[in-house]
């Protein structure tokens, strides 16, 4: 896409990292993300006192497993509970999403109106966290279909985890090509960005 005369490009930069908030009283753990603008410099982004990040949400990780619940298996919690994730996250990220395609009227330095067109470009976390996220197995890479048992061999290359063809199969309920590609059946939050 190519930005029209007087817009500017306005990167994201999203951090997220789970917090647990006691090991006595269950695996309770708070989610806590947080936003900044890459056109801040490094230099400043980095300082605490420079207010650079934001915290945008505080996402509630509940336990693991809820074991007396009769008729309610373990893999039908475990993909519940990333179904409601990944929907925080779609609700979170909308109006991002949003401002991706049409952009946002701004008033620039120079006192003239121009259009800001918002992308993430980068989301900071741990790899069970990113998993999590993006919806694939944690045994697997994040950015590309590289096989479980292949993590770490340099010598080959693999092609870059395909969102598009990941959200028509999970349309489709195709287990079998979600499975092979390493991916979880649950829509991601960062697939309609």
């Amino acid at each position: 896409m190519t930005l029209p005369v007087r817009s500017t490009l306005v990167p994201v930069i999203f951090v997220s990292y789970a917090t647990p908030l006691t090991n006595l009283s269950g695996d309770g753990k708070l989610w806590p993300i947080h936003m900044s603008i890459g056109n801040i410099p490094s230099s400043i982004r980095q300082k605490s006192k420079q207010c650079a990040w934001v915290l945008i949400a505080l996402l509630l990780v509940g336990p693991k497993q809820v074991h007396k619940k009769a008729g309610w298996s373990a893999a039908q919690q475990k993909r519940e509970s990333l179904e409601t994730t990944n929907n925080l996250l779609r609700h979170i990220l909308n109006p991002t999403s949003e401002a991706t395609w049409d952009g946002i009227t701004t008033w620039c330095g120079d006192g003239m109106k121009g259009k800001s067109y918002i992308r993430v470009v980068a989301w900071l976390a741990h790899h069970i966290e990113n998993c999590t996220i993006i919806a694939v197995y944690n045994t697997r890479c994040c950015i590309c279909e590289c096989l479980a048992d292949e993590l770490g061999d340099h010598t080959k290359s693999y092609p870059p985890r395909d969102h598009k063809s990941y959200a028509e199969w999970v349309k489709n309920t195709n287990t079998e090509k979600l499975k092979a590609a390493g991916v979880k059946v649950a829509l991601n939050a960062l697939w309609t960005l």
